[in-house]
């Protein structure tokens, strides 16, 4: 190819790539369901998007490259000491019961179906067990499920990428080196690659430890930067001291950093925000348009029966298996049940672990790739399209009203909290000090309880978080909260109390002011003091709400959706609105 063509089709893969995303979120559905089928239709249509006409024998070495720093991201979401509401137990067991069963099924499957090897076949067990925060975390978003069934499947899907990723990699090592295929073996290969991957990544864990600890006292701007360099040192290293290691020792780095309390790794998750993102969509864009027509339309019926297989079979005795005797109800384990979709771990391994083993010459592995590519596409288009109306089928469901994340849990700010959740909205309280969030519970309040900064860039923490309001005492903390939560729920969803004094940061922060600029922290403690409270009172069309001894703070539509009062702006209302207001006495 020309250097214009191969420019052409560079820029045409990112147009895709981050457009696709766009679209996706604009239409609140995973990213994914988009990317597969442009990925596989530009491919069809031109050649100058292929990645083997991109970049020809170099592919393989950069998928290696991002897949390695997608685990290790992944990896930095491997926290094995928290435990999210109470659910511990079923989450290790989806992750340790389930992904054994998932495994052995879609091998069995695979084996029967296809007709292939157990080595391939196993391949394409430990391949799709994983799910992923990426094709998770939309579903859940557009469905708003319980709060336990949301926090079993996003911890899951969160935590079986990595682990997913390293049983996949111990396949096909297994399955390079003749364990799963029938070739010659020598003892001690796959254990010598198993200690490499895990060394060189907690070495490199270690050094990284160190460097991230230094560049936040001298120059913490650099630490993504830093964190990339060692990541692709560590991956590189170990494939050069043992091949195909390189994927262990990056998600083992991210699980050891992941695991300790000394160095803050906020800046490091700022890859889910940028780098990422542009990786994931990069690569399945370029992975689908390698999948040709001829491939897919080969093995087309029998995947689908796989499909079914996977989706009515094995996914329901998974979870049975996993959720058994947990506090979660019949009807929420069935919902559980009904979401297992595939995502970027399945697509990147499958293209790697697939041309590496046809390239050895593993009879069958030209068909992994085309088969993971239909089993993700169709787990995400089957979920992805009846996943909102099961829900409401087994009672589970949202109630499609806004979320709000109340940032305070002083007495006013619960008395706020109860106010929006008695107008229909679902409301989330974070509270510091334990008194605070014990009398947010009794008020019948959801409570966050681990440290504000765990919610900054950890998508869990904002799933389905709709508008964010910081009510804290610290016009400080307001701006950095504002500042730090803008990326993830966008800055005219960030609202923060307008500060009582001369605020450096004000010009420099994200986020609208609250209310008004008199209404100050000081002022509303004051107000509500003297005897206010706050009153839902009947609102006139086009009224504005001013006037009398009532301020109009909040407007609750009939679609349960919030407007909020800000400095310079006028709350509208139609009728079937509610409004709450401040009342004074």
């Amino acid at each position: 190819m020309s250097t214009n063509e191969i420019l052409l089709g560079l820029g045409l893969a990112i147009v895709l790539a981050v457009g696709s995303q766009l679209v996706a979120a604009r239409l609140r559905i995973p990213g994914i369901v988009l990317l597969l089928p442009v990925g596989f239709i530009a491919g069809a249509i031109t050649s100058d998007i292929h990645p083997d006409n991109l970049f020809g024998a170099t592919f393989t070495p950069l998928v290696d490259l991002a897949v390695g720093l997608i685990l290790f991201e992944a990896g930095l979401h491997l926290r094995v000491r928290e435990d999210p509401l109470g659910l511990r137990g079923v989450v290790l067991r989806l992750i340790s019961i389930g992904v054994v069963v998932t495994a052995v099924g879609v091998m069995l499957a695979t084996k029967v179906i296809f007709g292939l090897g157990w080595g391939v076949s196993a391949l394409l067990g430990a391949i799709l067990v994983v799910s992923g925060p990426t094709v998770v975390s939309p579903l859940l978003a557009f469905v708003r499920p319980s709060e336990r069934v949301r926090t079993v499947l996003q911890w899951e899907g969160t935590l079986i990428d990595p682990l997913g990723a390293l049983l996949g990699t111990l396949v096909f090592t297994g399955v390079k080196h003749g364990v799963l295929g029938g070739q010659p073996y020598q003892p001690g290969e796959l254990a010598l690659d198993l200690f490499v991957g895990f060394g060189v990544g907690a070495v490199a864990a270690g050094l990284l430890w160190l460097l991230l600890r230094e560049l936040q006292r001298s120059a913490p701007g650099h630490s993504v930067i830093a964190s990339l360099m060692v990541v692709f040192a560590a991956l590189v290293s170990a494939d050069l001291l043992r091949e195909d290691s390189g994927f262990l020792a990056a998600a083992v780095m991210g699980a050891v950093l992941a695991n300790q309390r000394q160095v803050d790794i906020a800046s490091v998750l700022r890859f889910d925000e940028t780098v990422v993102p542009l990786l994931i969509g990069l690569l399945f864009v370029l992975i689908s348009a390698s999948v040709t027509p001829s491939s897919v339309s080969a093995v087309l019926p029998e995947s689908l029966a796989l499909i079914a297989v996977m989706v009515l079979l094995i996914r329901p005795l998974d979870v049975a298996l996993s959720t058994w005797g947990s506090k979660l109800t019949l009807r929420e384990r069935a919902f559980v049940a009904w979401m297992a979709p595939r995502g970027i771990v399945a697509a990147a391994t499958a293209s790697a672990f697939g041309l590496e083993l046809s390239q050895s010459g593993v009879q069958g592995a030209e068909k992994i790739l085309p088969i993971a590519f239909l089993a993700i596409f169709g787990t995400v288009v089957l979920y992805g399209l009846t996943a909102k109306p099961v829900a409401a089928l087994l009672g589970v469901a949202g109630t499609g009203a806004s979320r709000i994340l109340i940032i305070g849990g002083h007495k006013w700010a619960r008395s706020m909290a109860g106010a929006l959740k008695d107008a229909g909205l679902e409301v989330i309280v974070w509270a510091a000090r334990q008194d605070e969030q014990a009398a947010a519970q009794k008020l019948g309040l959801e409570v966050y309880m681990a440290p504000i900064e765990d919610i900054e860039g950890r998508e869990a923490q904002l799933e389905g978080v709709d508008q964010a309001l910081l009510l804290d005492g610290s016009n400080h903390f307001n701006a950095l909260a504002a500042y730090d939560l803008r990326s993830g729920l966008g800055t005219n969803r960030v609202y923060r109390l307008a500060p009582g004094e001369t605020n450096t940061m004000q010009d420099v922060t994200q986020g609208r002011i609250l209310f008004a600029k008199d209404l100050t922290f000081a002022e509303l403690t004051r107000r509500f003091e003297n005897g206010a409270s706050l009153v839902e009172l009947p609102s006139e069309p086009g009224s504005d709400g001013q006037g009398g001894a009532a301020t109009p703070l909040f407007v609750v539509t009939a679609d349960r959706e919030l407007k909020v009062a800000t400095a310079g702006d006028s709350l509208k209302t139609v009728p079937g609105d509610r409004t709450i207001s401040l009342v004074e006495r």
